[in-house]
């Protein structure tokens, strides 16, 4: 069975699956969706056969397609029912809505449906993790997880980005990775506090996001953490990690999760991946649409609701001036 996919978004996310797609012999590209119809007549050119939308259900109406990738920034979810309902399968990038009404609302739709889903957290499929996984479960239990999302992002005036309305800030779009690595790794989140703030860029036009932040968790097996995110960073200081300390070892997830480092008492071994994460996300879920087993999937659209909560709450708490406890099980 060669699976047939449509692209809605085609931008520079969408490119990355597109270039990942072209590699898995059972997935076939053929068409693209975007609000720019330029956007999407230019992605569709680098593909043989493919075509180009502008609107969803014009799209889904005229191709036989068997699955979707959900490419848009946060402020555009909300359409996916429509796909749900015709039987399509989704893959939907991060993050997955700006609100829990409207992630719950999609998330009962593919309940209902029984569609193969799959949420763009790559960090889960990478070599280094499943590693840091096994051994942090011989060595346990863990007892601190520290986070940072350091970056120096810039956006062009008016991207969307900046605005917090539509981007949700710097918790809910930016480091949802780390958060997400985190709680796949230590387990689910029993309280969140946190404290954000725009400190250095607010003499950037249009920038009303969080420049920095520090948000604060407990986790339901005990451990605590932290996650600082700074976009107001130097090229010359910047990076993501996780460092997990357990009672036998501590590791460290770097560079994007593409390293590990195991310190033991005596030593400290360093792993680099040998895997390429949107490839192996994107061939899980074209195996799964093909097979319809989705046990490979490692970040379904349910368990990338809990991401979500935990993030939402970070806003919340720093609005609020304190803790919260998700409620999703």
């Amino acid at each position: 069975m060669v699976v047939l996919i449509g692209f809605v978004g085609s931008g520079g996310i969408a490119r990355e699956h597109m270039n990942c797609l072209q590699k898995v012999p059972d997935a076939r590209i053929a068409a693209f969706c975007d609000i720019d119809i330029n956007r999407a007549r230019e992605a569709a050119s680098s593909i043989q056969g493919a075509r180009a939308y502008q609107d969803v259900s014009e799209m889904v109406r005229a191709e036989k397609l068997d699955a979707i990738y959900v490419c848009v920034p946060p402020f555009s979810h909300g359409f996916e029912p429509l796909l749900i309902e015709r039987g399509l399968h989704l893959f939907i990038e991060k993050p997955i809505a700006l609100t829990l009404e409207l992630a719950k609302k999609i998330e009962a739709a593919i309940t209902k449906a029984g569609i193969i889903n799959s949420v763009g957290y790559m960090w889960r499929y990478l070599d280094t993790t499943a590693l840091a996984i096994k051994v942090l479960r011989e060595n346990g239990p863990i007892g601190m997880v520290i986070g940072q999302y350091h970056d120096p992002s810039w956006f062009p005036p008016g991207h969307w980005w900046i605005d917090k309305s539509k981007s949700g800030g710097q918790v809910i779009e930016q480091s949802t990775h780390v958060f997400d690595l985190a709680r796949y790794i230590a387990g689910d989140v029993s309280r969140v506090y946190a404290e954000l703030d725009t400190l250095l860029l607010k003499d950037v036009p249009g920038f009303n996001v969080e420049d920095v932040s520090v948000v604060c968790l407990k986790f339901k097996n005990g451990a605590v953490g932290v996650v600082t995110s700074t976009c107001a960073s130097r090229k010359t200081f910047t990076g993501t990690a996780l460092r997990f300390i357990a009672k036998n070892v501590a590791i460290e997830l770097g560079g994007h999760a593409h390293y590990a480092r195991v310190f033991w008492t005596d030593k400290v071994d360093q792993i680099d991946s040998n895997v390429h994460p949107y490839l192996e996300e994107d061939k899980a879920f074209v195996e799964a649409v093909k097979t319809g087993n989705a046990s490979e999937i490692k970040s379904p659209y349910s368990d990338a609701l809990k991401t979500l909560e935990v993030t939402i709450l970070a806003n919340k708490s720093s609005k609020d001036n304190k803790p919260f406890s998700p409620g999703l099980d």
